[in-house]
């Protein structure tokens, strides 16, 4: 936007201006390179794996196979704004989500961008997921993520996560 400041002889712009601009000549999106560091095609396949088990495993309440992704020292911040929580509360959620009947049907990730600095990976993430009640209800979710994989021994391991919802 410009604005002509009293007493000036010409429009001055505003940090709006510079804003409305850039959207008026199109911006160029974001390519991969301006992230930062990727972590090599066989990386990020094998992180994503272990992102997809991680979610199914919580939400099936299996707790041996989540246990086998996420380590001990797991920080999670979920979607509901309560407190953060380390693996054993996350593993105290997951039982306590299953007796509500709750099943996923439906999860998929359609947006999913990674950095890589040494042996640590952040991917950042939009999810949505559907879960079904014991009546058959639908209820969807989506939102976005920060989640964090550390390589170990030779294998990527999923040490934390942040995660939000987001309006439709």
């Amino acid at each position: 936007m410009l604005a002509v400041a009293p007493n000036s002889r010409g429009p001055v712009r505003t940090p709006f201006a510079s804003f409305a601009v850039a959207l008026l000549i199109g911006v160029t999106p974001l390519s991969a390179q301006q992230f930062g560091p990727q972590p090599d095609s066989a990386a990020q396949r094998e992180i994503l794996q272990l992102r997809e088990q991680a979610w199914r495993t919580w939400f099936a309440n299996d707790r041996a196979g989540f246990e086998q992704v996420v380590p001990d020292e797991l920080i999670a911040l979920g979607w509901d704004g309560g407190p953060w929580g380390d693996r054993q509360q996350t593993l105290a959620d997951m039982a306590s989500f299953a007796t509500r009947g709750m099943r996923l049907t439906e999860l998929e990730f359609p947006r999913n961008v990674f950095q890589q600095y040494g042996d640590a990976v952040v991917l950042y993430t939009r999810f949505r997921l559907v879960l079904t009640d014991g009546e058959g209800i639908e209820h969807e979710t989506v939102g976005r993520g920060t989640e964090i994989f550390v390589r170990r021994n030779d294998r990527w391991v999923h040490t934390g996560w942040h995660l939000d919802k987001v309006p439709d």
